[in-house]
């Protein structure tokens, strides 16, 4: 943070005083417009932007009153984790998915283990959809209803050796990984994980994660609709779990 920055947080950390709190709220609401806009695209009509953007709010003071200056991590950085933190604590407080929903996420997983076993890669759309006796469109449809529940296999956490890792993190490359050797090898997993993806999927994840741009704006450069772009999206993200949760066995 620049000089003006942290004297305002300084004099904050030692008064307390609300008008200070308030200029420093207000520096970051566009930081909460900006997750709450991302993560509503993976929800049911039964929440908007709003529901969420309140969520978030409650995440930034939170996270003002946690952060410590002493710590040496950007602000921003901080905040980001503990507003997607409350918002996805919104999200699941509904309830929004059906127990058949689940069920069929689990078969999918599952699904895609077993082909990963037995190819020695990542499978493809047209292989998992032959494995569950269906055709890819109804595959499709299927990463569609399911697509909601991996909002929280982003925010999945892979403990190591040394800590914690949050997989949203990794593939945002929001944080400084510092020297927890574990942290390294899930993110070499990852970025290879995200190599074997097919080439529509792996510049979805790129476009999104990377260059931050909405499912629409990713539908415009594939030339795809953006219902396909997050059908890809649930796709590439089950794969990746997939790959992850496998890694994960193999560090600890």
């Amino acid at each position: 943070m620049d000089l003006e920055e942290k004297k305002l947080w300084e004099l904050y950390k030692r008064t307390g005083r609300p008008e200070l709190q308030e200029k420093i709220v207000l520096k970051y609401l566009p930081l909460v417009h900006f997750l709450a806009k991302r993560l509503v695209q993976f929800t049911t009509a039964s929440l908007d932007k709003d529901d969420l953007y309140s969520a978030g709010v409650i995440g930034l003071l939170d996270a003002i009153e946690r952060f410590d200056l002493e710590k040496n991590v950007e602000f921003k950085t901080y905040a980001t984790l503990r507003i997607k933190g409350s918002i996805i604590d919104e999200i699941r407080r509904y309830d929004w998915v059906p127990r058949t929903v689940r069920k069929k996420s689990k078969l999918v997983d599952a699904t895609i283990h077993r082909l990963f076993s037995e190819l020695n890669r990542l499978p493809t759309d047209e292989e998992i959809a032959n494995e569950l006796d269906i055709n890819t469109e109804e595959y499709y449809q299927l990463t569609d209803n399911i697509g909601p529940l991996y909002i929280s296999s982003l925010d999945t956490i892979y403990e190591g050796n040394k800590g914690e890792v949050n997989l949203n993190e990794l593939i945002s490359d929001e944080y400084d990984i510092d020297e927890e050797e574990s942290k390294k090898k899930i993110k070499e997993s990852l970025i290879e994980g995200i190599q074997c993806l097919h080439e529509k999927e792996r510049l979805v994840i790129t476009l999104y994660y990377y260059e931050n741009l909405n499912l629409k704006e990713i539908g415009s450069v594939l030339e795809v609709t953006e219902s396909r772009v997050s059908q890809i999206h649930s796709s590439a993200i089950t794969k990746l779990r997939s790959l992850l949760q496998r890694q994960e066995s193999r560090y600890k």
